[in-house]
């Protein structure tokens, strides 16, 4: 009988002191959440070093190349540009500036290249989807390179 009240007597010795332990503080503040950027990223935006590459321009088929608006709330916008690299060495860089105050949208497209790197002389299309982001209620028309791209409802 003495065997069987040792160890409950310790099993509640151990609970009891654990009971006197102080509490560690419990941080109620929210985790904060990093907000989302106004422009998704495309994997097409300026690179570091782009500085030391030449940059040059790309053909746009502005009438191959597209709007996709999706069915969302907020709506959210692509663009699919179609076009040509002059080489396959080239780079394709695309700068999206966000919607000015006349809900204009402006696409800077370009192409960057180590001019020191021989490549092989044949031109390379290329087909880029590039988010434009969420937006709000307006009417938006979209410009690649100073040219109409095409317009959208929100």
């Amino acid at each position: 009988m003495k065997v069987i009240f040792t160890p409950l007597i310790i099993s509640m010795l151990i609970v009891s002191l654990a009971g006197c332990s102080p509490l560690t503080t419990v941080d109620n503040k929210p985790t904060p959440i990093p907000p989302t950027p106004a422009i998704p990223p495309s994997g097409y935006e300026p690179q570091p070093g782009d500085s030391k590459l030449k940059r040059d321009n790309v053909f746009l088929e502005i009438e191959n190349s597209s709007l996709l608006v999706m069915e969302s709330y907020p709506i959210q916008v692509n663009t699919i540009l179609n076009g040509t690299l002059s080489d396959p060495c080239h780079q394709l860089r695309v700068v999206v500036e966000p919607a000015n105050n006349d809900n204009q949208i402006n696409l800077e497209v370009y192409s960057v290249v180590d001019p020191s790197t021989a490549c092989i002389m044949v031109i390379e299309p290329f087909s880029a989807t590039i988010p434009l982001g969420s937006f709000t209620d307006g009417h938006y028309t979209v410009y690649a390179n100073g040219e109409l791209l095409g317009e959208f409802d929100a």
